[in-house]
């Protein structure tokens, strides 16, 4: 980890707030209350492209936790992902990974993963990409442990991966699992295709 204070580009934060104010049974403002005004301002007074708090993008993928529940969080930012990739910032990425077919396709996007987090997250850790004969996986490496240890934010993670498989309108079974790094816990996400 580098001395810089863990950061996250405002553009997804920005998006799903976008997204809460039309939630149905008033769930939106339930997580806006749960988030505070404060890291909202933060959040909703940043262009897209501003460094915001860790911390606070990490208290509002909480608060979408705690009151959607862990699956309907998962659904709300895999349908937020899955838009970026059809037509918005994530656009061009499907272009070039979408030329292949099956794994190829599969591991084309999969492997833009790292890349794509170096450039949205500051000081937040790294990603690696392993594709070999036991599959195709996302691990992080020196993850911030705000991130780490949210599992609000561990849905938006599901819900990047998971909305690439759906644009490669791909059948792969998505799996969360955990691997150390020098003895401390990180993430993980196996892509598996079924023979």
């Amino acid at each position: 980890m580098s001395d810089e204070t863990p950061a996250i580009r405002a553009h997804y934060a920005k998006l799903a707030l976008k997204r809460l104010r039309a939630y149905p049974e008033g769930k939106g403002s339930g997580i806006r209350e749960r988030v505070g005004n404060e890291r909202l301002t933060a959040i909703r007074d940043a262009a897209s492209l501003d460094w915001v708090p860790a911390a606070t993008v990490v208290a509002l993928c909480d608060a979408i936790l705690e009151v959607l529940g862990e699956e309907a969080a998962r659904a709300f930012w895999t349908d937020l992902m899955r838009d970026s990739y059809d037509h918005g910032i994530l656009k061009p990425l499907t272009m070039l990974a979408g030329f292949g077919l099956g794994k190829s396709a599969m591991s084309g996007l999969v492997k833009t993963a790292p890349r794509a987090w170096l450039l949205s997250s500051q000081a937040c850790g790294t990603l690696e990409v392993i594709d070999d004969a036991a599959g195709l996986k996302l691990r992080s490496h020196d993850m911030a442990p705000e991130i780490l240890h949210s599992r609000g934010f561990l849905c938006v993670f599901y819900g990047a991966c998971r909305a690439m498989l759906d644009v490669l309108k791909s059948r792969a079974r998505l799996e969360i699992y955990a691997h150390e790094v020098d003895g401390q816990p990180q993430l993980g996400f196996s892509f598996q295709l079924d023979p």
